[in-house]
């Protein structure tokens, strides 16, 4: 397993789509917060809370590009057959796919990390230069929606990753990372909502993950940890259906 992993790690950082894609939609977070943080008009009545708002609300993006970068790392390999070496020095199929599923989660944890982190020190930097008081706290969901927002890049990576290993189509992965909150459960919370039912963004897995970045739980019907807990069953059974899949074709 150790040469495993260390084998996905060099595949992770050589492939140049996923430094450039995350590491742009981080400088846009950072660039947004930072905007935030010089033109907001009243300085003094920003509080942590609205920061980590800004920084939750903007951090989906980010997740998101983590997701498709991770859902592009497994169909291009098999897109291109470079999977069939990796398969045939490890007949355990099951081992490679797990591999794949740890390393796509630590990058995405990684990345938000630093997303989270580089934006929070930078936007508290310029609001308290103008005399606002920020820093995290437990009291009022800042500290909660900035593990929140590390949580939900990784949960992200490891759905974009199941994805293409199920679909081990590109495009159509893709499409389904950034269609399914924007389109698909939109459409699905309407048709709940016109048929009478109460909280129907609970039924809704994408939509209930979103509630781990916003700093007051109160806005997302069962609140962050229902929501995490929601997406990633989700994503776990998209994981171990495609692991299932591709252990019984020929790539």
């Amino acid at each position: 397993m150790i040469n495993l992993l260390r084998s996905e790690f060099l595949k992770l950082r050589t492939v140049r789509l996923n430094i450039w894609l995350p590491f742009g939609a981080v400088i846009g977070l950072v660039v947004i917060v930072g905007l935030v943080g010089l033109l907001t008009s009243n300085p003094r009545r920003f509080d942590s809370e609205d920061l980590m708002g800004v920084i939750g609300g903007f951090s989906v993006l980010v997740a998101m590009m983590v997701g498709v970068g991770t859902s592009l790392g497994i169909t291009s390999e098999f897109a291109h057959n470079t999977i069939r070496p990796t398969l045939a020095a490890t007949p355990n199929r099951s081992m490679v796919f797990v591999a794949k599923a740890i390393v796509s989660v630590i990058f995405g944890l990684a990345v938000s990390t630093v997303a989270v982190l580089t934006s929070y020190v930078v936007g508290s930097a310029l609001l308290n230069a103008r005399d606002a008081n920020i820093g995290l706290s437990g009291d009022d969901g800042s500290l909660a929606t900035f593990i929140g927002v590390i949580v939900l890049g990784g949960l992200l990576a490891l759905f974009g990753y199941g994805l293409g290993l199920l679909l081990r189509n590109g495009p159509a992965a893709v499409s389904i990372i950034i269609l399914w909150p924007l389109l698909i459960e939109n459409i699905v919370g309407g048709v709940l909502s016109v048929a009478g039912v109460d909280d129907a963004q609970k039924f809704l897995p994408y939509s209930s993950a979103f509630a781990l970045v916003i700093p007051n739980p109160d806005n997302a019907p069962g609140g962050r940890i229902y929501g995490a807990v929601f997406f990633g069953l989700v994503t776990l059974v998209i994981v171990l259906v495609g692991a299932v899949v591709n252990n019984r074709r020929d790539v």
